[in-house]
């Protein structure tokens, strides 16, 4: 029994607290801070920070102010506005029963009665004091700046300096290049490059005379083609100047007339003598008398 009661926990005690200790173990509350920051809305379009201003005098005093004209992307609500920040909190409600309701009235004389309420958000914008920059007009005292100017003062030398004085330059460039040594890497890439380019080379000449055969052999195709046309062409005309001579054979009569034994049919007793004709006459005379019947004997 012993060893159980030294093994188990001992019990807790409870113990009561009263009302103000709990109070005191409770963490303190932040404090809520005045509202100082009231916002002037319904305002007119028109209106300028300065006619603001000059209609709110006078004045209490304040420490912030920021007015905001009107908005052209929120017609027709078009209406312009104005922050304050009060310093003292009992000058808001003198403010708020003099200027809410207070009607203001534009350049066309429209009515415009403004609402003065806490601004939702109480913050102020600080206004933050612009440091001077450390490096401000030190530009002179620059490492940077001052290699720059040699470096420019070098480049105005260069171009003033007499053409003797630049070939010199170019001749002892030209000694530190000679004086260089090519090592096995720039041995190889020039190698390589030479390589590429003759084979460039042939590939262009290749191409020339692949070229080259090839009007080559249209020429020599269009000839022929030439040639046997004009055959073909001369094989025509041939045909037909035989043709037309066929033709013309067949056209011409053939008469033939013996002069020297004439049978006449109409007139057989009667004899005649043609020689004194002519070949034409002769011709259509001897037709004339083959074309009459003949009589019976």
């Amino acid at each position: 029994m012993k060893e159980d009661k030294e093994n188990t926990r001992p019990r807790e005690k409870r113990v009561e607290l009263k009302g103000e200790d709990v109070e005191k173990t409770e963490k303190p509350k932040e404090k809520k801070e005045a509202m100082t920051k009231i916002v002037i809305r319904r305002l007119p379009p028109s209106l300028t920070k300065e006619e603001l201003e000059e209609q709110l005098q006078p004045l209490p005093e304040v420490d912030y102010l920021e007015f905001f004209s009107s908005d052209t992307s929120m017609y027709p609500h078009l209406f312009a506005r104005a922050y304050i920040n009060f310093k003292n909190q009992e000058d808001i409600v003198l403010f708020r029963d003099r200027f809410d309701g207070y009607v203001f009235i534009d350049n066309r004389g429209q009515e415009y009665p403004a609402i003065v309420e806490f601004a939702p958000f109480q913050k102020i914008a600080k206004k933050r004091s612009k440091k001077r920059d450390a490096k401000s007009g030190t530009i002179d005292e620059d490492p940077e700046y001052k290699k720059f100017l040699e470096y420019y003062n070098a480049d105005d030398e260069k171009f003033t300096s007499t053409p003797e004085t630049l070939l010199e330059e170019i001749e002892a460039k030209s000694k530190e290049l000679v004086a260089k040594k090519p090592t096995p890497l720039l041995d190889f890439l020039k190698n390589k490059q030479r390589i590429r380019e003759e084979k460039k080379e042939e590939r262009r000449r290749r191409e020339l005379e692949r070229k080259r055969l090839r009007d080559e052999d249209r020429r020599k195709w269009r000839e022929e083609d030439r040639r046997k046309r004009k055959e073909v062409e001369k094989m025509k005309k041939g045909d037909k100047s035989v043709e037309k001579e066929k033709d013309q054979a067949k056209e011409e009569p053939k008469i033939k007339v013996q002069l020297n034994v004439l049978h006449v049919y109409c007139f057989p007793s009667t004899h005649y003598d043609f020689t004194h004709f002519p070949k034409v006459d002769l011709l259509l005379v001897a037709v004339g008398f083959a074309a009459r019947p003949r009589k019976p004997s």
